[in-house]
């Protein structure tokens, strides 16, 4: 995809999660697992990855809500039982865990579009205390000015989620810039709002939901953003 300048923009919408911080693909093992107390064995693993597909299913047409989240935990992670763990406990000890490293890529394009006078909001399918306290440990909290988690409300993949953020009549002035195309560019299909796909893999696009730019590095949207 060629990229195009996007213009008449006010207020810039960031993911967070695989776009301003990068996930560790040993989260489970040495950090996760190791704070429940349980071993990492192949099944909690498989069960685990589980979990996210689960997820974005269970929650598309309803709110997120931390007791249903619990459930959900139990039902995808039956391995849980086996050492006593309760979906609740799994949850409380996953949510205030850091389980990635900041993209410095994002670090500088978040600071040149609080410099250039853009609001820049947050909206993740992840919970409020794991957010707020990713953005602060990474020092980069000043340069937001509202976030949008999913607790106790719609996920992006829902129509329904727009409405706290977008205002009607004025989707031009918004842009939304994350790695996911079921999730982020999504929400912005449906919001009618544009999008930048963060596809630093450069993987293929085959789902039904098209961005308005393509990049493979952050720094490009400091030229794209106009």
């Amino acid at each position: 995809m060629e990229n195009t300048k996007i213009k008449g923009i006010s207020t810039i919408i960031w993911d967070c999660d695989n776009t301003i911080w990068i996930h560790r693909k040993d989260e489970l093992e040495e950090i996760i697992a190791k704070a429940v107390g349980i071993p990492c064995t192949a099944e909690l693993k498989e069960q685990y990855q589980g979990f996210f597909d689960a997820f974005d299913k269970r929650f598309k047409y309803e709110k997120v809500t931390f007791k249903k989240t619990s459930k959900l935990i139990e039902e995808i992670m039956p391995i849980l039982s086996k050492y006593g763990v309760t979906g609740s406990y799994f949850l409380d000890k996953w949510i205030p865990l850091e389980t990635s490293f900041i993209n410095k890529e994002a670090v500088e394009v978040l600071k040149h579009q609080r410099e250039k006078g853009y609001k820049i909001v947050i909206l993740t399918d992840w919970f409020m205390d794991s957010q707020v306290m990713l953005l602060n440990r990474y020092g980069i909290s000043e340069y937001i000015e509202r976030i949008y988690t999913c607790d106790n409300e719609y996920m992006k993949t829902s129509p329904k989620s727009s409405k706290r953020i977008i205002k009607p009549g004025n989707e031009s002035e918004y842009v939304i810039i994350g790695d996911s195309l079921n999730s982020d560019i999504a929400f912005a299909n449906n919001a009618k709002i544009r999008s930048i796909w963060y596809n630093p893999s450069k993987n293929e696009n085959t789902t039904p939901y098209n961005p308005t730019v393509e990049i493979t590095s952050l720094l490009e949207v400091i030229d794209i953003i106009e």
